[in-house]
């Protein structure tokens, strides 16, 4: 029920926005999708859907973002090695500074953004040679589980080409950091993503 009630000011938030500013300034229609990776190769994607505010120099552009990942760590503490494995699904509302863009002008931009989410977490923890995690597993050793959703924020920068076409590619670098992750999972997942844009 929260996460709808989250969804549903997200959009609201935007149409908003977009209304207020309508008198002002154009405004356009955008999508993109991507995939990409964290620091330890896991596999991110994400989809957006979004409305570019067209401020002169440095545009606007705010977006409902879907974003998802399957991470996994290993580490070695003293006798034991340990694999995590984090599934993350967070949706969201993210605005981005678009810095020398122009829509359907080729040319090279850069991108810095700040968004607030809700993050999903499912973390797992398993160890072969610990007893003491919780759950036996079989052939041995033990693990440890935990869900939940908690709010939090993504932090974005990027850069950019634009395309007379409408299209754009962007190489970005979300963080997203979870305010109370559940378990042993990370706070901070940064990710490194490949994404292909179209302004309508």
């Amino acid at each position: 029920m929260q996460r709808s009630l989250f969804y549903l000011a997200a959009i609201v938030a935007i149409f908003l926005i977009a209304k207020t500013v309508s008198g002002q300034t154009s405004i356009k229609i955008g999508i993109r999708g991507g995939v990409g990776t964290d620091i330890n190769l896991g596999i991110a994607y994400g989809l957006n859907g979004n409305i570019l505010i067209d401020f002169p120099q440095n545009p606007l552009e705010l977006g409902v973002i879907f974003f998802g990942g399957s991470f996994k760590e290993s580490t070695d503490e003293g006798m034991h090695t340990y694999d995590e494995k984090t599934n993350v699904i967070v949706i969201g509302l993210l605005a981005n500074y678009l810095i020398g863009y122009t829509p359907r002008e080729p040319g090279l931009f850069f991108v810095t953004g700040l968004g607030l989410a809700s993050i999903n977490v499912e973390w797992e923890e398993k160890s072969t040679t610990d007893m003491s995690l919780g759950t036996p597993l079989p052939g041995g050793g033990t693990m440890q589980s935990d869900d939940g959703t908690a709010g939090g924020m993504v932090f974005n920068l990027g850069i950019g080409g634009s395309f007379s076409s409408g299209l754009d590619i962007r190489v970005e670098l979300p963080v997203i950091v979870t305010f109370a992750p559940p378990g042993g999972a990370s706070s901070v997942v940064p990710t490194l993503i490949a994404t292909l844009g179209y302004r309508f």
